[in-house]
């Protein structure tokens, strides 16, 4: 397996966009986790309970949700982004 290292502006914005979708889920920065492994779902990330995680990121993505809750957190970060291209910096999208 041939291991490929991302551009650091990659990187970055990848952080930010588990950032944002982290604010979400679990909006206290006391409670939110300090590492998110390549397998982490929305319920290792939060101490929130599944109806709580769902309904704020149905609130978020106006009443949808983009992909089950136990998809990992940068698979439903790349579900949203060609579901909503643009995303997160054309938010709301215009239509």
């Amino acid at each position: 397996m041939k291991t490929e290292i991302a551009e650091s502006d990659e990187i970055e914005k990848r952080e930010r966009e588990v950032q944002l979708i982290m604010n979400i889920v679990e909006p206290d920065p006391e409670y939110q986790a300090t590492f998110i492994s390549d397998e982490a779902c929305f319920y290792d990330i939060s101490g929130q309970d599944e109806k709580e995680i769902e309904e704020r990121l149905k609130f978020y993505f106006k009443g949808d949700l983009p992909a089950p809750l136990i998809t990992p957190v940068w698979q439903f970060i790349e579900i949203v982004k060609r579901r909503y291209p643009g995303w997160p910096e054309e938010w709301p999208p215009e239509h």
